[in-house]
């Protein structure tokens, strides 16, 4: 989060790669739309007025509103979303669901779907000169969150687009007449509302305001409040339009006449044009939320009183029970089970408690009742989804202390780095934590009782625990059912989610989203009723109980989300995210095992149309594309490759629905996928993609963490304060660009562009449109025109500048070298794209090749910093971690390492640990960065190695998968590049290692 504000605290990231990803997928849409498009419909609409000899006043001059035009044609914005949707690796559409224009942006909860949308409207703004934006949301509680999102980004938006000034405001009704300031603003204006407040909607409570922006307005010179917007034809925005799905919700939607709808969410329950997805997974593959890790509690020695749940019945011979199964090592953990009719439970489980249990009678579902079985001893009768017995409260009072352990180590871990640990319960009713109380202060609930107990008990094992947190527990927790009153009190009932008072509580939380970051502020345990709203969440949410059973079918998935977004850090700066995996973890602690955890949260998925942990028709689209010599390109496969892929490895018996078969043995000797030639150079990445799809990637048990024990006394010793004196000069860089080298590059690339379509304007009685190819013949009632020499030219020089910072003199050299500026005069928008993209593409290449490093004063990460980050505790998983054989060698008895178990690094760290003329080496640490033209680079490896006649030499090595520079990306290439000009300006040796030539 780089855009500081002093106003907020907080920062904000411009340079995330995957949301410029999700804001470019809409922007691109319309390519080739004039931004004075308003001026340019206007005009031509008045000149066919003129001709027909009749002034066509439409409600827009009536009101003088100024509004979006989009003149592009149909055909046009579905080539571009055809672009689109192959470069994001997605289904390619043959044509625009049912006609319209509306788009699908797919977000995983926590990365950033607010942000991306607001940063959206103004791309929108500054490229194509759109102004008017409705962003629509389901209910109160996201409203207060959008509004408080644009406070805490406003600054961040302003430094941004400072030729884009913008207002925002939230539409309840009251005001109706603001509507008019919103329709005739020049600039951009954001309009936030609920979809009640549009819609006919019988919730007294809203109904007064619902019915206003329908109604003549006296302020409104007698029009009504939705005249205005609709005159303006806005960009309407959903957020989480499944909620709004409704026929009469769309309905309210078209009556905006938008000139076209964007619709973000994580689960969409309708897809229309899909031109963006970022899915759990993808998420998780990018370090973009937190790793969720389940901490099962079990209850040991004593029996389990017998619980049973009717999971499913699929036919008469057996029923899906989870029942409570004793493990090998004596524990109690809950496991789904195939049980037969009289078969007898305690020998299914293993678990004594089942003694005598069994199924009855079963039937399945049918004429309208629900599946069910009839169970003995008691006779009980169970219907799918219900169960019987479940958590005691001993399970109850077990899961509190594992999520207040937990708390606290992560708050010692954590209180150092300036994370401030939130931890959240959620109940299964009021009372569990009120009472008899009525407040936070008198609370004394069975849960609040225990909680209080165990966190004194927990507390006073250690002295770091007793400075970090005061003594009384009570100024620890607060509950947010509904707003609790300090004073008079009130009464709180069991609440699902959907009342008035808990708006009121969601929109307390939301407005206090820093506060509660701040380590000031004590709160730092939350308990709460309702886990399924959307609206919610907080980054440093590290632990999340549920103290109730987990029943609704999106139960886990939204539980999930209000603790998934990266944790943030306060610095001197403000709150900054913290992308440390070791750091970004969100514990679960589940009343059922992680099995049935990682299963039904897999189903949940599944059902809202999202596959995580199995192998998808998509899974290979992002794979980078090679050409016929195995070059890699700047393309990726696309899906409909990947779809191929995926059905070659189902008809090849390598998976199925989605799983691996027995068939799939990568590690054994002779394996192929046997692909297709033209597929063969891709089988590794494709074995990789397959590895890496499981469910244990993406959620795990708490016991694949595992901590390193650091070696104090390498930091200390004089070989590696030498190493690290030596390998730790700091560097400036300059750049000398050959100013020739530059436009013949330049020249050539544009060259070698495809040939610029010209635009045409057709001008009917409905509207302006711009099309790609040249004129066309005339149709009925319209008539059309070349845009060539009728079209006031932009500042091509002046749009360059902006983007390269290139001299005008340079610009102008390299356009007229190219010889196709008779191409920007009949198509200049899609011209100057082309320019620009050969123009930063060739900038970026050049500026590398002429980078030259000087040494100055200091270091680039300090030998105390390096200590101090030795000593403090993090968490990392087994899958990642090369145990050191010689752990005198390095600084931890683990190396920790990127990919599989094949990987490079991996491997690299087993070579070095086995060298005997390797002294000593390590993983240089993510926060040793050198400086790049393009970006900061952190080198993978520090070596010392003996040699006869050299006492030591110093090394630094890079890890590739290959040598061959054109099998990597250019990016990786730069930097490589950069890095051997500032190691070598050190005196470092610095080189590429590889498995076949590792180069030490």
């Amino acid at each position: 989060m780089n855009s500081h504000s002093q106003n907020t605290g907080f920062q904000f990231d411009s340079h995330q790669q995957y949301q410029l990803d999700a804001i470019n997928a809409v922007v691109d849409l319309f390519d080739g739309q004039p931004k004075d498009a308003d001026k340019l419909a206007i005009a031509l609409r008045g000149s066919v007025a003129r001709r027909e000899g009749e002034l066509d006043l439409g409600i827009e001059q009536e009101i003088g509103a100024i509004g979006n035009n989009l003149v592009l044609d149909e055909g046009t914005i579905l080539a571009n979303l055809q672009t689109v949707q192959d470069r994001n690796g997605l289904e390619v559409s043959e044509k625009l669901v049912d006609g319209k224009l509306d788009f699908d942006i797919e977000m995983e909860t926590g990365t950033g779907k607010t942000y991306v949308y607001l940063r959206t409207v103004f791309e929108l703004a500054k490229k194509y000169g759109f102004t008017k934006f409705i962003i629509l949301v389901p209910s109160v509680a996201i409203r207060e969150g959008v509004n408080t999102s644009i406070r805490l980004m406003r600054e961040h938006f302003r430094s941004l687009y400072p030729a884009e000034p913008f207002d925002a405001n939230v539409y309840r009704g009251d005001k109706a007449e603001e509507v008019q300031a919103f329709a005739t603003a020049t600039n951009v204006q954001i309009l936030v509302m609920t979809i009640d407040a549009i819609r006919s909607d019988k919730n007294k409570n809203e109904k007064k305001n619902a019915r206003i922006i329908h109604k003549p307005y006296d302020k409104l010179n007698g029009l009504r409040p939705l005249d205005y917007l609709k005159g303006t034809h806005p960009v309407v925005i959903m957020d989480e339009p499944q909620n709004m799905e409704s026929l009469l919700s769309q309905s309210a939607v078209g009556d905006f006449d938008p000139v076209f709808t964007l619709r973000y969410s994580a689960t969409h329950k309708q897809r229309r044009n899909l031109v963006y997805r970022l899915d759990p997974v993808d998420a998780h593959d990018l370090g973009l939320v937190k790793q969720i890790v389940v901490a099962e509690v079990a209850q040991h020695g004593a029996d389990v009183a017998p619980y049973v749940k009717l999971l499913e019945v699929k036919d008469t011979k057996a029923a899906k029970l989870e029942l409570a199964c004793r493990k090998a090592d004596g524990s109690i953990a809950r496991r789904s089970k195939k049980v037969k009719p009289h078969q007898e439970l305690s020998d299914v489980t293993g678990n004594p408690a089942y003694a005598g249990w069994r199924i009855n009678a079963l039937s399945i579902a049918a004429f309208g009742e629900p599946a069910s079985i009839e169970l003995t001893p008691n006779g009980n009768l169970l219907h799918e989804g219900e169960s019987l017995g479940g958590a005691t409260g001993a399970i109850y009072k077990e899961m509190i202390r594992e999520t207040v352990r937990e708390h606290l180590r992560k708050e010692a871990m954590l209180h150092p780095k300036g994370i401030k640990v939130l931890s959240l319960f959620f109940v299964d009713k009021v009372a569990s934590f009120l009472g008899d109380g009525v407040n936070n202060e008198d609370a004394n609930g069975e849960f609040t009782k225990w909680f209080d107990e165990v966190f004194r008990e927990e507390r006073s094992k250690s002295d770091v625990y007793q400075k970090l947190l005061p003594q009384d527990p009570g100024e620890l927790r607060r509950a947010y059912f509904s707003q609790l009153k300090m004073r008079g009190g009130t009464t709180f009932v069991d609440s699902s989610g959907t009342t008035v008072k808990d708006d009121d509580a969601y929109k307390l939380i939301m407005q206090d989203k820093q506060r509660l970051l701040d380590g000031d502020e004590p709160v730092r345990f939350i308990f709460s009723h309702s886990a399924l709203r959307e609206g919610w969440d907080n980054p440093n949410v590290f632990q999340i109980c549920t103290l109730r059973e987990m029943g609704a079918d999106t139960e886990r998935r939204q539980t999930l989300g209000r603790g998934l977004r990266l944790p943030v850090a306060k610095t001197v700066k403000g709150y900054e995210r913290v992308t440390d995996r070791s750091v970004a973890q969100l514990t679960v602690v589940a009343n059922e095992s992680y099995a049935t955890f990682a299963e039904n949260l897999q189903a949940e998925y599944k059902d809202a149309g999202v596959a995580i942990g199995q192998v998808r028709p998509n899974e290979f689209s992002r794979l980078t594309k090679r050409d016929i010599h195995g070059v890699m390109t700047d393309d990726m496969l696309g899906f409909k490759v990947s779809s191929a892929i995926f059905k070659h490895l189902e008809n090849a018996g390598f998976i199925k629905d989605g799983k691996t078969t027995s068939m799939f043995l990568p590690d054994a000797e002779g394996f192929s996928l046997h692909l297709p030639d033209d597929l063969r150079p891709y089988e590794s990445d494709i074995i990789r993609c397959i590895l890496n799809a499981g469910i244990e990637k993406y959620v795990k048990p708490v016991s694949a963490r595992a901590k390193r024990k650091f070696n104090k006394e390498l930091y200390a010793s004089p070989d590696f304060e030498k190493l690290w004196s030596a390998i730790s000069q700091k560097t400036t860089y300059r750049v000398t660009v050959k100013h020739p080298m530059l436009v013949e590059a330049c020249i050539k690339a544009i060259k070698a562009e495809p040939k610029i379509q010209p635009l045409r304007i057709d001008v009917t009685r409905a509207g302006v449109r711009v099309l790609r190819g040249g004129t066309q013949g005339l149709e009925l009632g319209a008539r059309t025109v070349d845009l060539k020499g009728s079209y006031d030219l932009p500042d091509i020089i002046g749009e360059l500048q902006q983007g390269t910072s290139l001299t005008r003199k340079t610009l102008v050299d390299i356009l007229i070298g190219s010889g196709r500026l008779d191409e920007f005069i009949a198509n200049p928008n899609d011209f100057m794209a082309m320019v620009r993209r050969c123009v930063e593409g060739e900038l970026q290449r050049v500026i590398v090749e002429g980078v030259q490093y000087e040494k100055i004063g200091g270091s680039i990460y300090e030998l105390r910093e390096l200590q101090a980050d030795g000593l403090a505790e993090k968490d990392f998983f087994k899958e990642h971690l090369y145990r050191v054989e010689h752990p005198e060698k390095t600084d931890f008895d683990y190396v920790v390492f990127d990919g599989g178990p094949d990987s490079p690094e991996r491997k690299f760290a087993e070579f070095l640990d086995h060298r005997e003329d390797i002294r000593l080496f390590m993983k240089l640490p993510p926060r040793f960065q050198i400086d790049t033209p393009v970006g900061p680079y952190n080198p993978d490896w520090a070596i010392i190695k003996s040699e006869e006649g050299e006492d030591r030499i110093y090394m630094v090595r890079e890890t590739k998968s290959t040598m061959d520079e054109q099998k990597r990306r250019p990016s990786e290439n730069a930097k490589i590049k950069s890095a051997e000009a500032h190691f070598r300006e050190i005196g470092i040796e610095y080189a590429v290692s590889v498995p076949e030539q590792w180069n030490i």
